[in-house]
Formats: C-alpha cells, sequence, structure tokens
C-alpha cells in the first residue's frame, strides 16, 4: 500500500487563521470575496476578478429554473418525501455525474468550441471558415452539445443572457463571437436552435475558465435550484411520493439473494 502523503492546495485549519488555497481566510477572502468567488475559487482553484464574477452571477440567475416537473429536480423531490431536506441535494448531485442536461452541456459545449477554435487558428474571423470546420466538426461527432430546445423555439434562457452580455460589454469576446457564428450556421441550414448552454460555455471559455472546471461549476452555482426543491419537498413530504406504485419503477441490479 502506498503510504506517501496525499498533498492538498485547498485548505489548512489555524489557531487564529484559516488559510483557503494559499490565502488568509480572516484577512484576505472576507470582505473582498463573494459566494460566487468561493464556488469558483472551489472549481477552478483560481481566484476570478469581481467583473467576471458579476458575469457568473447573472448566468446563475438565468438558469434557475426551479420547475420540479423538471429532471432531476423529480429525483430531489422523491429523495426527500421522506423529510430530509439534505438526502434531496445529495441525490441531485450525485444524478448530475455524467448526466446529459444542465451544466454537463456547457461542459461539452466547451470543449468543442474549444476544438473548433484551435483548427481555425488565425481564421477565427473568416466565416467561410469557420462554417466549413464547423460542418467537419459536426459531421464527424454526429451531434453537439449545446443545441436544440425542447417543445419552443427558442432558449428563451439565451435571449435573457445575451441581453446582460450586450449589457455588460461582453459580446466583443472571441468565444461569444465564434458561439454566435456557429449558432446562426446551423439554425439557417439544419433549423436547429442553440441553447443556452452554448451560449454558458461560449462565456466561460472567454473568462479563461477551462471546459473540466465547468461541469462542477455550474453545479455549485445553481444549488439553489436544488435547495428550494429540497426544503419545499421535505416540508410537504407528500405520502404519494413515498408509495409509487410498482408500475411507476424500474429495478436495476442484480437479481435478490435467497438465504
Amino acid at each position: 500500500m502506498n503510504t506517501e502523503p496525499i498533498k492538498t492546495r485547498v485548505g489548512q485549519a489555524g489557531w487564529t487563521d484559516h488559510r483557503h488555497f494559499g490565502m488568509s481566510v480572516f484577512n484576505e477572502l472576507a470582505g473582498n470575496t463573494t459566494t460566487t468567488g468561493l464556488i469558483v475559487l472551489a472549481a477552478t482553484g483560481r481566484k476570478l476578478e469581481e467583473d467576471n464574477c458579476r458575469m457568473l452571477d447573472d448566468i446563475a440567475v438565468i438558469l434557475t429554473v426551479a420547475d420540479p416537473r423538471i429532471y432531476p429536480l423529480k429525483l430531489v423531490r422523491l429523495a426527500t418525501a421522506y423529510g430530509d431536506p439534505l438526502a434531496g441535494m445529495a441525490a441531485a448531485v450525485a444524478a448530475m455525474q455524467g448526466a446529459l442536461v444542465g451544466p454537463r452541456i456547457s461542459q461539452d459545449a466547451a470543449g468543442w468550441l474549444v476544438e473548433l477554435a484551435t483548427e481555425l487558428g488565425d481564421s477565427i474571423t473568416d466565416k467561410n471558415q469557420i462554417n466549413s470546420v464547423f460542418k467537419k466538426i459536426l459531421d464527424e461527432k454526429g451531434r453537439l452539445a449545446g443545441f436544440g430546445v425542447p417543445f419552443r423555439p427558442v432558449d428563451e434562457r439565451a435571449v435573457a443572457l445575451k441581453e446582460k452580455v450586450t449589457a455588460r460589454n461582453r459580446h466583443t469576446g472571441t468565444c461569444w463571437k465564434l458561439h454566435e457564428a456557429v449558432a446562426e450556421y446551423l439554425r439557417e441550414t439544419r433549423g436547429i436552435p442553440a441553447n443556452v448552454g452554448l451560449s454558458v460555455a461560449a462565456l466561460s471559455l472567454d473568462m479563461g475558465l477551462k471546459p473540466e472546471n465547468l461541469a462542477a461549476l455550474y453545479t455549485g452555482l445553481t444549488i439553489n435550484v436544488f435547495l428550494a426543491n429540497a426544503v419545499e419537498g421535505a416540508k410537504q413530504a407528500p405520502e404519494q411520493l413515498r408509495c409509487l406504485p410498482e408500475s411507476s419503477v424500474e429495478y436495476i441490479g442484480r437479481e435478490p439473494r435467497h438465504s
């Protein structure tokens, strides 16, 4: 067994102060860092500039869709039906692992946006080249995260976010302009609209965030959506969610053991 010590940058408890990513909690972070800043620090290991944190605040608010009929919020309601909100929170976070919804969309979209930008190189502002390289990537992958809006012609969250991006003068970012170009191409050629996940991915890349940071980051920034359903679900603790009919439940696993 390897007995080498496991090193950490995250934190160190002290007697009169504590360290968080090497910074004094009481003297450097307190009074100078918002909750959003702490979540970014936790997900990326670095402190983000205040104006970027303000943009992330806008994103978190616009992504607030707490309708309990939406997966995985249905799962939150099921897990909290026994009266414990923390059970619902745990279930929600676990459900985001590998999920094809929510923060994972932005992470996957950021991945292919980076690939697109890398292949374009110096031609990143050439519309014809953008369309050509994007079509090649689309043909190779078959389907790209960040496109498709169920049951409605446009993603209202993407529309609202674009207004905030313009107001904060973020519409000149390289990845933002690139995402607008490919969204226009796919809408005009195949009638498929982009969703807010693509917009969030582009903004994140322009802030210097990495694709691999985004699933954890946006799960943290939208935790309020889970929390609202967990608290209300635990308070209601509806009996019908604790007594689902067998026809509503599918067990996937090993056969029961006989003893």
